[in-house]
């Protein structure tokens, strides 16, 4: 089985058209890497630092989502010490909400008991969601006052960031 991810593992940015992959040497799209980190196999920058990845990351996601720097930086390297390029492998992200699963525990259960490989134990235990009618929508609006209050953004901002961040997962496309 062939690795693959929903955002670039250098730095961070969503996979979501085919455009936005790099590539690897034989000329097929990289399923782990962005365009602007990686060409013909290979890092653009190879020497880069996550410092670096994270502070040009953070002026982007500041200039965007008009959050402050300082919350930019502290989301971005949040973000980076989780990817392949920077922890060595990849971590699963729930497929429902997007956070990370960085251990069994914080895995959700299969109906046999086993580690769910997609969701998170906040959203799926025992083989079923934990909220099986919740929508898209609904789970969008839920994240917003979160993520606006822990990174000093306005609602609408946090909305939109929230749905960037979440259109992806396998739950929802």
């Amino acid at each position: 089985m062939s690795e693959q991810a929903a955002v670039c593992q250098s730095c961070a940015m969503p996979l979501v058209k085919k455009e936005d992959h790099g590539t690897e040497k034989d000329g097929s799209l990289s399923s782990v890497y962005c365009t602007y980190c990686y060409r013909n196999g290979e890092f653009v920058n190879p020497g880069a630092t996550l410092e670096e990845i994270a502070e040009h990351g953070a002026a982007m996601i500041s200039q965007m989502y008009e959050m402050p720097l300082d919350n930019a930086r502290m989301f971005m390297t949040g973000q980076l010490r989780t990817l392949k390029r920077w922890s060595g492998k990849i971590v699963p992200t729930c497929q429902s909400c997007g956070m990370p699963i960085f251990s069994g525990e914080e895995a959700g259960t299969e109906k046999d008991g086993t580690e769910s490989s997609s969701y998170c134990v906040h959203c799926y235990q025992k083989g079923e969601f934990t909220e099986p009618d919740l929508t898209h929508e609904e789970m969008i609006q839920k994240g917003v006052p979160v993520i606006a209050r822990k990174f000093g953004l306005k609602p609408e901002k946090a909305e939109e960031m929230v749905r960037t961040f979440t259109s992806a997962l396998s739950r929802w496309s």
